[in-house]
């Protein structure tokens, strides 16, 4: 008898001091966080209105993965990869759309959030890239790539195999 009492005193007592926890936890998150959606990687290459390099061909076996979800008005992109070049710099980009041929890409570019993805000796690495959301975008996709000390193009590349909507 002594043991059901001490059992529902301690529930009253966790029910009392977390309840109002738990109930502001639930209602503002659920209305600030997307369901997060997986993001397949594929190794073409492309220019940042998504069309692709003609006769650019992939020639290593990274495995990227990654979620994109939408926080408080901002994207969030979790990237991970595995067996990538080891303790490599790739740069990773979240780019939105609609985009104009005749636009950049770059760093600070709008509509456009980077972060560096750094691997360790095996070739494994995770970055959070995040973003504001731009007021006219309808999709977004993610670019990653490891520059070539010796030429303009990305030595290793992967991107996203679909615009997904936002």
């Amino acid at each position: 008898m002594r043991r059901i009492a001490r059992t529902a005193l301690a529930a009253a007592i966790l029910t009392v001091s977390w309840g109002p926890a738990v109930a502001l936890g639930t209602s503002g998150t659920a209305a600030a966080v997307s369901e997060p959606k997986n993001l397949p990687f594929t190794q073409i290459l492309r220019r940042c209105d998504f069309s692709e390099y003609q006769y650019v061909h992939g020639a290593y076996y990274g495995r990227p993965s990654g979620t994109l979800r939408v926080e408080d008005g901002q994207l969030v992109t979790d990237i991970q990869i595995a067996t990538g070049t080891p303790n490599s710099r790739y740069d990773v980009k979240v780019i939105q759309v609609p985009r104009s041929s005749a636009v950049t890409c770059n760093a600070g570019d709008p509509g456009v959030a980077v972060a560096p993805l750094t691997t360790d000796v095996a070739g494994a690495g995770a970055t959070t890239v995040r973003g504001p959301m731009a007021s006219d975008a309808t999709g977004v996709w993610v670019s990653i790539t490891r520059p070539s000390p010796f030429s303009h193009m990305p030595e290793e590349f992967y991107t996203t195999d679909a615009v997904f909507g936002i």
